[in-house]
């Protein structure tokens, strides 16, 4: 059976603007799964991996109400790379199965489409392989530091959540489109627009049976 959609990474470092793009590209026409929104339900109690983060790292992480502070669980893994590969080896598996149930609904009920994954650490987890396509936003990391402080983290914090990413320079090699969030709105914005149109293109080939061709 011919594929009816096609897969798009969209990755890039803490505070890049990866949410601003994918809003617009989910104006553009593109179905937008938020892997964060993914992690966060996977930290529910309701759900397997709750008990087994708490196992992992204590009830210390969890508020009065029984859920887990994420804020906590954050801090604690983002300034230890161990911590951080522990939460990872089980959050991550949850999160790949939750998306790719999204994937198949999407495909059954909307027909052709491209469906664009905003993942932070596709790269970090090797992930990238799932994806037909990558599309990487990147952005100045004196303007990463200034939005992170923006939004509350202390210079410490800030810096232990940058460091914790591979370089945007090595991402954004390794990318099949780049966008730059670093200027002006309005020309990120239309280069998101020219990467959508490209992507149509892309759908079409892959719709087609034809291999993608090398960017």
């Amino acid at each position: 059976m011919k594929p009816t959609i096609i897969r798009v990474g969209l990755t890039g470092n803490i505070a890049v603007g990866k949410s601003t793009v994918a809003k617009w590209m989910a104006s553009l026409g593109c179905h937008v799964l938020d892997a964060d929104i993914l992690g966060h339900q996977c930290l529910e109690p309701t759900e397997t991996t709750y008990d087994r983060v708490v196992d992992a790292f204590g009830s210390s992480i969890l508020q009065e109400d029984g859920t887990i502070d994420r804020s906590l669980l954050g801090a604690r893994v983002f300034s230890d790379d161990d911590n951080r590969a522990k939460l990872e080896a089980i959050i991550h598996p949850a999160i790949r199965i939750k998306e790719q149930l999204q994937v198949d609904q999407i495909e059954r009920v909307s027909g052709p489409g491209i469906v664009v994954t905003e993942a932070a650490l596709l790269y970090e987890t090797g992930s990238v392989d799932r994806y037909q396509r990558i599309v990487v936003v990147t952005a100045g990391e004196d303007i990463c530091l200034k939005r992170l402080l923006e939004c509350g983290l202390s210079i410490n914090e800030a810096h232990d959540r940058m460091a914790a990413q591979m370089v945007q320079a090595e991402k954004a090699a390794l990318a099949d489109y780049v966008i730059d969030n670093s200027g002006a709105r309005k020309a990120a914005r239309e280069a998101t627009q020219m990467v959508c149109e490209q992507l149509q293109l892309d759908l079409a080939e892959w719709m087609a049976g034809n291999r993608l061709r090398l960017i």
